[in-house]
């Protein structure tokens, strides 16, 4: 019961006593009526005439307050029954959360959340070749080229690796214009990185393959790979966003918790996320599902620490996000922990 109500109640209360208690003077005190109780005949019969029907009315309210009372603690109970319920199914989803990410491995030294580092630089850098072929092929080609969504194909080849067991997943669902730049990538990738580490282990098992190549800018890059690439991730990533989407998904459809209490149940599913786990979550969206991601993102901030200056290929989280940061700043808030 709020306090508010119990004050009512006793406030209440203390005055039905104060006036029945005052009644029995009242009544045998001379009145403008020049009615006087004391002559009419015993004074306790008229106080019990009088009083009756006033006290079963005071008693009657104070039955309803009773019950009204055990009804708001029956209905807090139950809905304390709701919470332990809705905890222990929710810690339960948080541990197996960090069972997945537990279990993840590409190598003996890279393992657990360490994975989504090499993971998010994989990505990247098949982005960016991704954007080369684009811009580098035979002019009838490049028109061609792009009507096609490179997040989502760069995603695809990343994702289910570029082998050929690996094609099975994706290769007869693209168009022609897909399957053309597909073939061109697979070439790019095979010829400049996967045949060219296998060569590097033959003579140096220990230190990893560098690549180093321009960007579209003309800027100098580099990136190490320590095992062999683009064999894909669908084994490691798959259940994992299954299961973090249910979780965040069971924290904002359950009806009888409140928006701020849902925020700090994403709060803390947010707090298991590691800042590059956030970035690979905000391209795993951006590819495949931006609108089943959207509310968790925007309305409860699920990738707020995300690392923006990393965030640096295909469409930035300020860009896609303006308006909800907008909105955002108009009531003294940041959507990111970047604005903060």
């Amino acid at each position: 019961m709020k306090k508010k109500d119990l004050i009512l109640i006793i406030g209440f209360s203390a005055l039905m006593l104060f006036i029945l208690f005052s009644l029995p003077y009242l009544f045998t005190r001379p009145n403008i009526l020049g009615i006087d109780f004391s002559e009419t005949g015993n004074i306790g019969d008229t106080i019990g005439g009088i009083m009756g029907p006033f006290i079963a009315i005071i008693a009657a309210i104070l039955t309803f307050f009773a019950f009204y009372i055990q009804y708001q603690a029956n209905e807090q109970q139950k809905k304390d029954l709701k919470i332990e319920r809705f905890e222990n199914k929710f810690y339960e989803l948080l541990r197996l959360h960090k069972i997945n990410v537990d279990e993840m491995k590409i190598t003996d030294n890279i393992v657990g959340r360490n994975c989504f580092i090499y993971m998010f630089r994989e990505l990247r850098f098949c982005y960016k070749m991704c954007v080369f072929a684009q811009h580098n092929t035979v002019p009838e080609n490049e028109e061609e080229f792009k009507n096609i969504n490179l997040m989502s194909f760069s995603y695809k080849l990343f994702f289910f690796g570029v082998s050929i067991n690996s094609e099975k997943h994706f290769f007869e669902f693209m168009n022609s214009e897909e399957q053309k730049l597909f073939r061109y990538v697979k070439s790019l990738l095979n010829s400049s990185i996967r045949e060219s580490y296998l060569e590097h282990r033959k003579t140096d098992k220990i230190n990893p393959y560098v690549y180093k190549f321009s960007s579209s800018d003309h800027t100098e890059n580099s990136i190490e790979f320590s095992y062999y690439p683009y064999e894909g991730h669908i084994n490691k990533l798959g259940h994992y966003y299954r299961h973090l989407f249910q979780t965040a998904k069971f924290i904002k459809e359950n009806e009888f918790l409140k928006t701020s209490e849902k925020y700090g149940y994403i709060k803390t599913l947010r707090a298991q996320l590691t800042d590059f786990e956030q970035l690979l979550l905000y391209y795993n969206s951006l590819a495949w599902f931006k609108n089943e991601w959207y509310e968790l993102f925007t309305k409860y901030r699920l990738i707020k620490n995300i690392p923006i200056p990393l965030a640096d290929f295909d469409i930035n989280p300020l860009e896609l996000y303006k308006k909800e940061i907008k909105e955002y700043s108009e009531k003294g808030k940041a959507m990111f922990e970047f604005h903060e």
